[in-house]
């Protein structure tokens, strides 16, 4: 992965960090949304992240995120981001 796409995926999840925090999630669901958040950026910090990983976890947040309206923009960013990574996107299927 290069440095492009691991800046792309940082501000992707710092901007779905904002969105946890002023979207109608219940606590547990915005607690689960940092735990993907984490998971993601101690990944792309690795020399050789585990795409799988951060496939699966940015397409969690994405599916999470998606469900209130005010994050719903994270969530298509997030999707840009897959897809400009060169990752599938199946959040939305």
């Amino acid at each position: 992965m290069d440095e492009a796409a691991v800046n792309r995926i940082h501000r992707a999840v710092e901007a779905a960090r904002e969105a946890a925090r002023a979207a109608k999630l219940d606590r547990c669901d915005v607690g689960d949304v940092y735990e993907v958040i984490d998971t993601v950026e101690r990944e792309i910090r690795h020399p050789v992240p585990n795409l799988t990983t951060v496939t699966m976890m940015l397409n969690s947040l994405a599916k999470t995120l998606a469900v209130s309206r005010s994050s719903e923009p994270v969530s298509h960013e997030i999707d840009r981001v897959l897809h400009l990574s060169g990752l599938p996107a199946t959040w939305n299927q």
